[in-house]
């Protein structure tokens, strides 16, 4: 397999589109974070930029002929590996994989206030990950 271009570039607009939904609901006023519609449309969002990158992940590993990792948990550190992006970032992308599960298989009580806050301090992990596989040799100049 090789890694097609296109395929990366309609998942890395989807997971652009989930991050400014993410910028917008960050610079929502305070008091509007307890409505109910904005909680979901921040878990939901979450979910889109998590899974995003970790099919852009799997896409990258398989098109390049390395071991695709069994377990979500497993992307980020195969992904540092292939020289996608840096030990560092991969620390600041650890959870991701368990948050993916939470938000999608919705087996555990999700605090709010977590998520705000991970909102108001990490996004810009999600937004340094986009940029990160949007600059892989494969995509040329059609990446970042």
């Amino acid at each position: 397999m090789t890694v097609r271009p296109a395929v990366i570039l309609a998942r890395l607009a989807h997971l652009g589109h989930a991050l400014a939904q993410l910028q917008r609901l960050r610079d929502m006023p305070l008091s509007e974070r307890a409505d109910a519609i904005n909680r979901f449309a921040l878990e939901r969002a979450l979910q889109i930029s998590a899974e995003a990158i970790f099919d852009v992940g799997h896409h990258v590993l398989a098109g390049r002929g390395l071991p695709v990792p069994r377990t979500y948990r497993e992307v980020i550190p195969a992904l540092t590996r292939a020289g996608v992006w840096s030990v560092e970032l991969a620390t600041r992308l650890e959870g991701l994989a368990g948050l993916r599960n939470i938000l999608v298989h919705d087996y555990v009580e999700i605090d709010g206030a977590q998520l705000w806050d991970l909102l108001d301090h990490r996004l810009g992990d999600l937004v340094s990950a986009q940029t990160a596989l949007a600059s892989i040799e494969e995509l040329g100049e059609h990446g970042a």
